[in-house]
């Protein structure tokens, strides 16, 4: 908690949709954590929102101030264009530091640096790697990366393969905090009615439309496969996108693509319930839908990359994106009950014990305060003053034990 006799911290949070969450991973956090800002810890806390995103625009939410503002661009220009005319309104307010997600927007950040206001840049996945950027959007993504690591006071990566990453390719050190797969309301199984499932007799993908996610092709081999349970897709993409009709198109009897499930109710439902969670997504970090999967004790079959080793833990069957291998992980799961529970049992052990929002909020009430301080002071943070504030094992002792 603050101390009630020093002015709250004055942060801003800024270069997602806004609150309440909309869409993405990155929109709940900010939600979650500005709301626990607030909430555990007194601080005075903004978040910057999409205008279009917001019929009713409210200048406070759960305590948090809201500030709207224009997005036109698109899908390759809303970003930059909200995330630009945000840091310009921040950098004449009077915040202590501002929280910037995604190194797309680290160019946009010196008015800020120019005003002594302190910056705090999350470097979020490898964005320079998406299969939907043309070959300029992609440099752009990674020259903004090493923007990034040079403009901001600090970093924050969301796995330490990120956190790696940032260290071996541009020297620069971050700090090390997660997310948490709890999310929304609990399960309403009787939601699963409206596709035409019932518990355990079904497969299951979570993503947005986009190609580096590998929805066609865990469709495609879970085609091959030849198990009959249903495979049911859930996502969609705010445009117009010829992948996203593409795989629309696979929809039938046993391919039910059912676009976006915006009740938190419904979607923990198909979490909770399934066979199995498959995850395509390669250019992590820690991605949010496989944790809220992990959380709500779905068997995870994740693609293999170091990102979700990292967090599912070596002991899941990870499928590579040669033609027929996960249709046999698929077909000898598909018979093995058992190894399916166990695999949801465990991936919901290690989630309630290393993925909380309690320790992910507390993490970054210790992260804003002591670079903050630093900057008062006119010294550079170092990794080693600020050590490792993510400590699960504070909250979750009985989880653990």
């Amino acid at each position: 908690m603050a101390d009630p006799a020093t002015p709250p911290l004055r942060v801003a949070i800024i270069g997602d949709r806004g609150i309440p969450a909309r869409y993405s991973g990155f929109s709940t956090l900010v939600e979650e954590l500005a709301t626990g800002l607030v909430r555990d810890h007194g601080m005075d806390v903004t978040v910057y929102c999409r205008t279009h995103y917001y019929a009713a625009r409210p200048p406070v939410w759960n305590d948090v101030r809201c500030r709207y503002l224009p997005a036109p661009g698109g899908k390759s220009f809303e970003s930059i264009v909200h995330s630009n005319l945000s840091l310009w309104d921040a950098a004449f307010r009077d915040f202590d530091l501002v929280f910037v997600v995604d190194p797309g927007n680290g160019p946009f950040v010196l008015p800020l640096r120019a005003r002594g206001i302190a910056v705090l840049i999350h470097t979020d996945g490898l964005g320079w790697q998406r299969r939907k950027w043309n070959r300029i959007q992609r440099a752009y993504y990674k020259w903004s990366e090493r923007v990034s690591a040079w403009a901001a006071d600090w970093l924050v990566t969301d796995s330490r393969a990120m956190q790696d990453y940032y260290a071996r390719e541009y020297g620069a050190a971050s700090t090390y905090i997660p997310y948490s797969g709890a999310v929304g309301d609990p399960p309403d199984a009787t939601a699963l009615g409206c596709y035409g499932v019932t518990p355990g007799a079904y497969y299951l993908v979570v993503a947005r439309m986009e190609p580096e996610n590998n929805v066609d092709h865990i469709i495609r081999e879970y085609r091959a496969s030849g198990i009959t349970k249903p495979l049911i897709v859930v996502g969609s993409v705010p445009y117009d996108s010829a992948y996203a009709r593409a795989v629309a198109a696979e929809h039938d009897g046993q391919v039910r693509c059912v676009g976006g499930v915006f009740e938190s109710a419904a979607l923990n439902a198909l979490y909770r319930h399934c066979a199995a969670y498959l995850h395509g997504h390669e250019v992590g970090g820690t991605n949010p839908s496989l944790l809220r999967a992990m959380h709500w004790g779905a068997p995870c079959i994740p693609i293999d990359v170091i990102f979700h080793r990292e967090n599912v833990g070596p002991n899941a069957p990870y499928f590579r994106r040669e033609a027929g291998h996960l249709a046999a992980i698929l077909r000898e799961l598909d018979a093995d009950p058992q190894r399916r529970a166990a695999l949801g049992r465990a991936a919901q052990a290690h989630a309630a014990a290393t993925f909380r929002w309690d320790a992910v909020v507390a993490a970054y009430a210790d992260l804003f305060g002591f670079i903050v301080d630093a900057k008062a002071a006119g010294r550079r943070p170092s990794a080693k003053q600020i050590g490792d504030p993510y400590r699960p094992d504070l909250f979750a002792p009985a989880q653990v034990a």
